[in-house]
Order: C-alpha cells, then structure tokens, then sequence
C-alpha cells in the first residue's frame, strides 16, 4: 500500500504542473517552446540528481547492442503523446481527451501485464483487477463529466479519425509507463531512467522548436507586471512524476502505476479548481466529482485487493 500512497502522491502533483506550464505558456512564442522550456528544467534536475546518487550521468554504451531498440524510446512516446494532445484538445475537446486517453492507457497496460511483453513481470488480469479497473474507468469518467461544461450543441462533429487518435496517445502513455520502468530495470535506477528518458524528449522538442522556427523571445502577458519565479519549475513536478512511474512500475505493475497516478491527479485538478492555486481560476468542486473520486479509491482497493487481504 506504501506504493500505492506514493503513486497516488505523485500524481497530486501534476496538475500544479500543468497549471505552471500553462502560465509559462503564455510568457512564451509557441507550446513547443514551453515544452522544451520544460523538458529543459526538467533534464537539468535529473541529471544533478542522477550525478548524485548514481555518480555518471552517461551509461556503459555496449547496452545499445544488447538492449532492444524500445528500451530506449519512453521519452520519444512521451513527446508524441503529449503534442498530439495539444492539437487533439481543440477539436474533440477536453473530456473525450481525457475519456479515451486514460481508457487506452489501462487498458494497454493490463494487456501488457497480463502476457508480460516487453519483459515485464506477470501481473494476471485476474477478476479483482479487472472489476477494480472498470469502477477506476466509470468513476474516473463521472468525476470528468461533472467536472465540464456542458458542450455547445452547434459545434460540428469531429470525425471518428480523431477519437482513434485519443486512444493512440492514451496507448503511447501507457508504452512509456512500460518502457521507462523496464529502462529502470537495466540501469539500476529510476532517476536514471528518467534522465535518460528527459533527454530524447529533450532532443525531439529542440528539433521541433528548430523546424517550426518559433521565437525564444520572453514576454511579459498584457495584464501581468512581471513574469512570476514558478513558471520556471514545471520541469521539475514533471521529472519527478517520470522518475516515480519508472520506478512504481516494475514494483506494482504498469497497470496499477497509471490508475494510482490518475487517482491522485484528479485529486490535484479538483484542488487546483477548489483553491485558484498558483493564479489558476477558482472553480468550485461539484459533489458528482468527489464522489467519483471515493469510487476511484474504490476502485483502486479492488485491484489490490489480493495483496491488502493476503
């Protein structure tokens, strides 16, 4: 249950970081310039903290000839994921992006466990984890909807190419959750991991800062006096939720690492609205959320319930 409680924690953290991006988003010339801003920070911190515990930031290169090509792509997945996002939301909008993406990141990561691909330990799909998994979906999906406004009716429907792409960032999420707890394993350190994982996202959003030809240039938004010091440390929220996933993974199973963090990171949203933290507009809690959020809790005691009565 202590790992459980961790994942938990983490993912109470990612909304504050989303809410210090989208500030650093607005200081900036494009959203690939405050992910690269981002990933920057993010690489940085890690690297300090992989030179201090693991004492080297680089790694024994005979492993790109003995390891799988994939091992290596969690941060390449990561940036997919997340610009596909950018242009997803827009068009099918925040709640089926949602919907779709934490649907196909359970259920991919449950298929994964239960055949163990990618090297990954057996975790069977058995009849707790999938009841749990499906409250977890239901209660995660109530909490979303009574979370939203209700949508403009005049608004043209998307094609269904869109939603395919919803459930294909959902399942790159998932393979980075996978990727990066297995890189974990080969390097003998999550913050490693992550470092490394840090870096090719890094490396991809440089070369698309470069090919878009977005302007470095800081501004000041019209309104604000001064750019704030905490849209700075997005990167960092960021590097430890990384960092947490690949090493929650190969201990709990990918399946239970994405359901606990997206418990906590509702948990965080629904914070974030309640409080107006960190210049966020305040938005009230609706009594349909917080009751999704119990049966998300629900939900997660259901899929661990063999080893919480063992």
């Amino acid at each position: 249950m202590m790992y459980v409680l961790l994942g938990v924690l983490i993912g109470v953290l990612l909304p504050n970081q989303s809410a210090i991006n989208n500030r650093l988003r607005a200081s900036v010339s494009s959203p690939w310039v405050m992910s690269a801003i981002s990933f920057l920070v993010g690489t940085s911190c890690l690297a300090v903290l992989t030179w201090t515990t693991v004492g080297t930031v680089t790694f024994d290169p005979r492993l790109f000839a003995t390891e799988p090509v994939w091992l290596w792509s969690g941060g390449l997945l990561g940036v997919i994921g997340m610009t596909t996002t950018v242009v997803l939301l827009p068009i099918i909008g925040a709640l089926y992006s949602t919907a779709l993406n934490l649907t196909a990141q359970v259920v991919t990561t449950m298929i994964i466990d239960h055949f163990g691909f990618f090297g990954v330990d057996i975790y069977p799909a058995n009849a707790w984890r999938l009841t749990g998994a499906i409250i977890v979906l239901a209660a995660a999906l109530l909490a979303v909807r009574a979370g939203r406004p209700n949508p403009h009716l005049n608004q043209p429907t998307p094609s269904p190419i869109w939603y395919l792409v919803g459930l294909a960032v959902g399942v790159c999420f998932g393979l980075q959750v996978v990727i990066n707890g297995q890189l974990t394993g080969v390097l003998g350190s999550a913050i490693h991991a992550a470092l490394i994982s840090f870096a090719v996202g890094l490396l991809v959003l440089v070369l698309l800062v470069a090919v878009t030809r977005s302007s470095l240039r800081i501004r000041v938004p019209a309104g604000e006096r001064k750019n704030p010091w905490w849209m700075w440390i997005g990167g960092a929220l960021g590097a430890l939720y990384v960092a947490g996933v690949a090493f929650l993974a190969p201990l709990i199973g990918s399946a239970l690492t994405v359901v606990v963090i997206q418990l906590g990171l509702l948990a965080g949203s629904m914070a974030v609205d309640h409080f107006g933290l960190l210049s966020a507009p305040k938005k009230s809690v609706r009594p349909l959320q917080v009751i999704g959020l119990i049966f998300m809790g629900v939900g997660v005691l259901v899929m661990n319930a063999p080893e919480i009565l063992a």
